[in-house]
């Protein structure tokens, strides 16, 4: 039996339909009325799947629209003001990039995923271990057994998803579309660990969803983070991943690996992009490390060399 709920195709094509595609003259707010024109002015031309997936790097004027999903579900969910966030996520900025996903037909962002890359400032969901759950990031990936190699890591940093497509109408589509594009730009990029710090309800629902992917690390539990009263630090080696989905529910796989199973509803992520972007920020970022450019260490971090002598 798969692990990941079916998708009603037909369900999600007639809730985008009916929402109206309001036009600026309708009553928004300005700032709703300035997101619809970004948002517009970036999805791909004559786009007819409901949904598409884009990709960005922090500098990107269509960041703003990851940023704005970040935000205004972190504020909702847990009280995060966009200023603490800022605070939060400055040290990561020049390594972050943004997946979104797009109501094509709303012309709204709905879904954000911030990844970080390697950098001199290292990853905030290993950075954030020690001064929470009180021990060293790498003293945790050690007793757990993981050969994580950090040149071929990612940090889910952020997961968010508007409230109203959370619901059994959309059935986890944006998610789901968020992690596949996530898994093929690992595949497109040769990473093979991701890292996160979850919400406790998110983590569940990962590991339910996605076959247990993500799992948490040996001898810790949930404690409260940033806003949230359970966050739940956790890892992924992909290829094992890969291999278990493989065996253990093709249909899952061939979304999540392949890429196949979405298209008729979500637009795919451009991948060329995608590997275009990385190299471009991986040159950034190793021009930053070598002269010294780089934002402050955040309090408590752990910084990248010496998290590669501790694990070994």
């Amino acid at each position: 039996m798969s692990c990941m709920n079916e998708f009603r195709v037909a369900s999600v094509r007639q809730t985008s339909a009916s929402e109206p595609a309001e036009a600026a003259s309708s009553g928004c707010s300005q700032e709703e009325v300035e997101l619809r024109r970004l948002t517009r002015e970036i999805m791909s031309p004559g786009a007819l799947e409901p949904f598409g997936v884009y990709v960005f790097d922090g500098a990107e004027v269509g960041a703003k629209l990851g940023r704005h999903v970040e935000q205004s579900v972190f504020l909702q969910a847990f009280g995060d003001t966009s200023e603490f966030l800022a605070t939060q996520y400055r040290p990561y900025e020049q390594a972050s990039f943004f997946i979104c996903v797009v109501d094509h037909l709303r012309g709204l962002p709905v879904g954000s995923m911030r990844v970080l890359m390697t950098s001199p400032a290292g990853f905030k969901s290993l950075n954030d271990i020690e001064p929470v759950w009180g021990e060293p990031a790498g003293t945790l990936i050690e007793r757990s057994g993981l050969a994580l190699d950090l040149d071929r890591t990612w940090d889910v940093a952020s997961l968010a998803v508007v409230p109203e497509y959370r619901a059994k109408a959309t059935g986890g589509l944006v998610s789901m579309a968020l992690f596949q594009a996530l898994g093929l730009a690992a595949r497109a990029c040769g990473v093979n660990w991701f890292v996160a710090i979850f919400d406790m309800p998110v983590f569940r629902m990962i590991r339910l969803k996605l076959c247990m992917i993500f799992s948490g690390y040996e001898g810790i539990t949930a404690k409260p983070y940033l806003g949230s009263p359970a966050g739940m630090p956790a890892w992924c080696e992909v290829a094992e991943s890969e291999k278990r989905l493989a065996a253990s529910d093709p249909r899952l796989h061939a979304i999540l690996i392949a890429g196949i199973g979405l298209e008729e509803v979500v637009r795919p992520m451009d991948v060329s992009s995608l590997e275009r972007l990385v190299r471009r920020q991986r040159r950034a970022v190793a021009g930053s490390g070598s002269s010294g450019g780089h934002e402050p260490d955040p309090p408590g971090s752990q910084r990248a060399d010496d998290l590669r002598e501790a694990i070994g």
